[in-house]
């Protein structure tokens, strides 16, 4: 300790409360960016590698068993197998389910082809398998909400599952899915045609 010139009596070598909790956090802080910017170990990319195999196969499978059956009303049942269940579904959420499915396959071949490259050239981080994980449900809602504005703005309200082109909504689907990027930019251009949009409200993230 020692003797400061009022008197007072100043414990050398202590921290003060306040810059030890600073100190702390900043601590902390590092050491998450550091988990996150570290590079993936083998046994982590063999287990991605088996979750994107199964994610694909199990998205093939569903899109082959809930795929419409054709001459059949929209408001009819038909009956879906899904491993050992059976669900009844009209033909109309039929279609919507594939077009879903279609849009997540086409995210997942997106994100296999990333992982791959990335985990051949050694540069796969820890940060970019929360992006391959989440890809593919990103892209079935992008594929539903450009099925939804297809069919409102160029397909007639009379028309419906029974008559729809069910192969080529599918295969829209899975290319809003594999470029994904490129529709949600297109999206945003027609949103700001129909509702305009004020600099302040812009999103830069888009």
């Amino acid at each position: 300790m020692a003797k400061e010139k009022n008197g007072t009596i100043k414990q050398a070598g202590k921290t003060p409360p306040a810059q030890a909790k600073q100190k702390t956090l900043t601590t902390q802080k590092a050491e998450t960016i550091d988990v996150w910017d570290k590079y993936v170990s083998p046994a982590g990319a063999v287990v991605m590698t088996v979750y994107l195999v199964i994610l694909s196969i199990l998205l093939l499978y569903s899109i082959f068993q809930f795929w419409p059956h054709q001459n059949q009303h929209r408001s009819a049942t038909q009956g879906v197998y899904f491993f050992v269940w059976q669900i009844p579904i009209s033909t109309e959420m039929s279609l919507l389910a594939v077009v879903a499915l279609a849009g997540a396959l086409g995210g997942q071949i997106h994100a296999i082809r990333s992982f791959a490259w990335y985990v051949g050239n050694r540069k796969l981080k820890v940060s970019w398998l929360v992006q391959y994980i989440l890809t593919p449900f990103i892209a079935a809602s992008l594929a539903l909400i450009f099925y939804f504005v297809l069919r409102a703005l160029f397909i007639p309200m009379n028309s419906n599952a029974e008559n729809a082109n069910t192969y080529g909504f599918v295969g829209l689907a899975g290319l809003v899915g594999l470029f994904s990027t490129m529709v949600v930019n297109k999206l945003r251009r027609m949103a700001v045609e129909i509702l305009g949009l004020l600099q302040h409200e812009e999103d830069s993230a888009a």
